[in-house]
């Protein structure tokens, strides 16, 4: 029996002691592989710092010594566009503003030319074959191109539905702009035009009018003949010293009117005939001189979408007017000097109507 606990004994004591060799043997291997790595680390030289490398559409311009500016140059193909459609749906791009010399335009039913540069400029050869020539085209669009002039439209043009041209530092429209029967979309942002030619009454067909940062010191008679009109946008040049500080009372014959805006003007008061546009939801008397919300405005039920910013509000005039709005949507207020209460005090006397100011954000 003692012989027979001995030898289980012993052996149990092997398989201990072979259990802490190989414990001890993968102990011992393990600092040695962190050893030698840190080792390697030690002796491996650092990377080689690379000179920082401007890429191929950066160029360097040194303008001081301790100032570095940095310019991204693109290729010109992006920064000028001409995209035109055919009568068949065919969509082609045109990479050369001359190519519009000798296209055939016949089939052509959509253009569209368009810059980023500064510079540019469209002869007025070629906007009159464009205008003159075209018998197919019903959109045509030219953005930041300079045109000396507005050429005469030689003849009635029954296709052209859609015009602009923004950015075109035009002075004048020509009264053969009449004969752009067909129109309704026209837009003349951004240019320096003064007034309107009195033959401009006479686009009937005209829905959508915008005539954004332009040079009114009065506000364009010649729309109000134009009884189809749905939206009409009017600003003036912030930087201008023209302003249009009062608007006839004549929209009795303006029906169809659904958006309305006459920014950075100097309008203190609205005629009492706006009261009577009942499609309109879209109003906007933002930068003009009111000091209270104008009545005619306030009982318009139709109104949803309101901005009245940048007017300088008188608070105790203002909190009065507003009482008698009997319209719900959006009402933006920001810039007009009142205070987060005060504000808050607005939203109050109109519950149902959703207003928005400076200090929103804060």
């Amino acid at each position: 029996l003692c012989d027979t606990l001995n030898k289980r004994t012993l052996k149990k004591n092997k398989e201990t002691m072979r259990k802490h060799f190989l414990i001890f043997t993968l102990l011992i291997f393990n600092v040695s592989v962190f050893a030698q790595k840190k080792q390697n680390k030690k002796r491996t030289p650092p990377p080689i710092k690379k000179e920082y490398e401007i890429p191929p559409v950066i160029q360097q311009e040194s303008r001081t010594q301790n100032e570095m500016e940095y310019h991204i140059v693109a290729p010109m193909s992006s920064l000028t566009r001409i995209n035109a459609t055919k009568t068949n749906g065919e969509e082609i791009k045109i990479d050369n503003i001359n190519e519009l010399k000798t296209i055939d335009f016949s089939k052509i039913k959509k253009l569209n030319i368009e810059t980023s540069l500064s510079d540019r400029f469209l002869e007025n050869e070629i906007l009159e074959k464009i205008l003159n020539e075209t018998t197919q085209l019903e959109e045509l669009k030219i953005r930041n191109f300079t045109i000396e002039k507005f050429p005469e439209i030689k003849g009635i043009n029954k296709h052209l539905k859609v015009l602009s041209l923004e950015k075109a530092n035009l002075k004048i429209i020509p009264s053969s702009v009449s004969n752009l029967i067909a129109l309704e979309y026209f837009s003349l942002d951004y240019n320096f035009i003064e007034e309107l030619p009195t033959s401009f009454s006479q686009l009937k067909n005209l829905k959508k009018l915008s005539l954004q940062n332009v040079e009114f010191s009065e506000f364009p008679k010649e729309i109000f003949d134009l009884n189809k009109l749905s939206v009409l946008y009017i600003s003036g040049n912030y930087k201008g010293k023209n302003r249009i500080k009062e608007i006839p009372d004549n929209f009795y014959s303006l029906s169809e009117l659904k958006e309305f805006t006459v920014k950075d003007a100097g309008l203190s008061t609205l005629p009492k005939s706006i009261s009577t546009l009942t499609k309109l939801e879209k109003v906007d008397f933002s930068s003009n001189q009111f000091e209270d919300f104008p009545e005619v405005l306030a009982v318009i039920p139709s109104l949803e979408f309101v901005p009245f910013t940048n007017n300088p509000l008188n608070w105790e005039k203002f909190l009065k007017s507003i009482k008698s709005i009997k319209w719900r949507g959006l009402f933006f207020l920001n810039g007009t000097g009142f205070s987060k209460k005060q504000y808050e005090e607005i939203q109050k006397i109109l519950p149902k109507i959703d207003v928005y100011y400076d200090e929103m954000n804060d």
